[in-house]
C-alpha cells in the first residue's frame, strides 16, 4: 500500500512540473495559480485602463482600425478579423482602397504578419504592391471559402516577407510599443533590411541576431548606425 501512494504522490509531483495534456496529448505548460483579487476590488470601467492593466485589448478596437505601412504611410483599414475554430484570429480583413493602385477590394491578411499599436488604434503591416498582387482578394459580397488548402496558401505566400517583418518588429520592440518604428525593418524574399539608428554598437549587433531568429529569415543585412 505504501508503495502504490509513493507512487501516486511521484507521479502527480512530475505531471506538476511537466505540465499537463490536453485531450490531444499535447503537453501545455504549467501556469502559476493567480493571485486572488481583492473582495471589495472595484471594478475597471475605462477601457483603456483595462487594456493596460491586463494587456488585452478589445476586438471592437481592432475592427475599423487604421492601417500603415512600415513607413508610417496610410494604407488602409480593418474592416474584419476571422477567427479559427478555438476562437484564434486567424486573418485580420484589410481593405486598401487605392493604396498602391490597387482598387476596391478585400484583402484576408495573416494575423501573424499584423503589428498592433493598441494605444493609437492603429495596425502596422508591411504592404507592397507585390504582396497585394499576389494575394488573392475578393469582393465583400462574395467571401472566399477559408477552409480552401490552396486559398490559405496563397495567403500565406504572398505574406510571407510580412509576416517575417512583424516577427522582426516585434522581437525589436520588446514589450515597449514605443520603440516600434524606431527600426525600419523591410523584407524581401526572405532577405531582411535593418535601416535606422541606434544607441550602441552592442544594440546594433544584437538586432542582427534577434532578426536571424526569426523562421524564414535567409539573410540580414544591417544598416543600422550608431548614434554618438
Amino acid at each position: 500500500m505504501k508503495s502504490q501512494v509513493c507512487a501516486l504522490i511521484a507521479s502527480v509531483a512530475l505531471a506538476g512540473l511537466l505540465g499537463a495534456t490536453d485531450a490531444y496529448g499535447q503537453s501545455t505548460p504549467k501556469v502559476a495559480a493567480a493571485t486572488p483579487a481583492p473582495k471589495n476590488a472595484a471594478p475597471i470601467t475605462d477601457p483603456k485602463r483595462f487594456a493596460e492593466n491586463t494587456g488585452l485589448f478589445r476586438g471592437s478596437s481592432v475592427v475599423g482600425s487604421a492601417v500603415k505601412d512600415v513607413g508610417g504611410k496610410d494604407a488602409g483599414k480593418i474592416q474584419d478579423l476571422l477567427l479559427d475554430h478555438r476562437g484564434h484570429v486567424s486573418y485580420a480583413v484589410v481593405s486598401f482602397g487605392g493604396f498602391l493602385g490597387i482598387g476596391d477590394k478585400l484583402f484576408a491578411v495573416p494575423w501573424e504578419a499584423v503589428v498592433l499599436d493598441a494605444s493609437s488604434r492603429t495596425v502596422y503591416i508591411d504592404v507592397k504592391k507585390e504582396n497585394l498582387e499576389k494575394s488573392p482578394s475578393f469582393a465583400s459580397d462574395k467571401w472566399p471559402d477559408a477552409n480552401d488548402r490552396d486559398w490559405a496558401q496563397g495567403v500565406k505566400k504572398a505574406w510571407s516577407d510580412a509576416t517575417i517583418t512583424a516577427a522582426v518588429k516585434t522581437k525589436l520592440a520588446g514589450t515597449s510599443p514605443a520603440t516600434l518604428l524606431k527600426v525600419n525593418v523591410d523584407t524581401t524574399n526572405g532577405i531582411v533590411q535593418l535601416n535606422g539608428s541606434v544607441d550602441t554598437d552592442q544594440t546594433r549587433q544584437r538586432a542582427t541576431e534577434l532578426a536571424r531568429q526569426v523562421d524564414g529569415v535567409r539573410r540580414v543585412v544591417n544598416n543600422l548606425k550608431v548614434q554618438g
